[in-house]
């Protein structure tokens, strides 16, 4: 089964997902974009990844230079990150529903109360692997 590291890539901070081909979501997180080295090299070894998936957007071709510089016997591949975003503030409503008096205010009108670029890199892990998404 393989196993991919997805990168929602930022200038501050990135979404990481750790997903596998059957769509099974083993990890996420969002991190700061100065320390993304350090963590993907511990799901590298944590969770046998052999491959990152970056998504096209904004700051990826910086994070991809970081990551070749340090960690260059694993491949990347670029993927569109179109509508990524909205998706993953999708899946994050799904996951985590809202409650009390928001559940009357319409999901397109609300934000999620913390960053979700995390949920954005499994949106990019699914594209790649074909799978449904929502």
């Amino acid at each position: 089964m393989s196993v991919i590291i997805s990168i929602d890539p930022g200038k501050s901070k990135c979404g990481i997902a750790v997903v596998n081909s059957s769509g099974e979501v083993l990890k996420r997180e969002v991190v700061s974009t100065t320390n993304i080295v350090e963590i993907l090299s511990e799901f590298i070894n944590e969770y046998s990844a052999n491959k990152f998936l970056i998504g096209s957007g904004t700051f990826s071709k910086t994070v991809k230079k970081m990551i070749i510089n340090s960690l260059p016997n694993i491949p990347i591949e670029v993927i569109d990150e179109k509508y990524s975003t909205e998706v993953a503030r999708k899946l994050y409503f799904k996951e985590y529903p809202p409650k009390g008096i928001f559940k009357i205010i319409p999901l397109g009108l609300q934000i999620p109360p913390v960053p979700y670029d995390d949920f954005a890199a499994v949106v990019l892990a699914k594209k790649y692997f074909n799978l449904s998404i929502l």
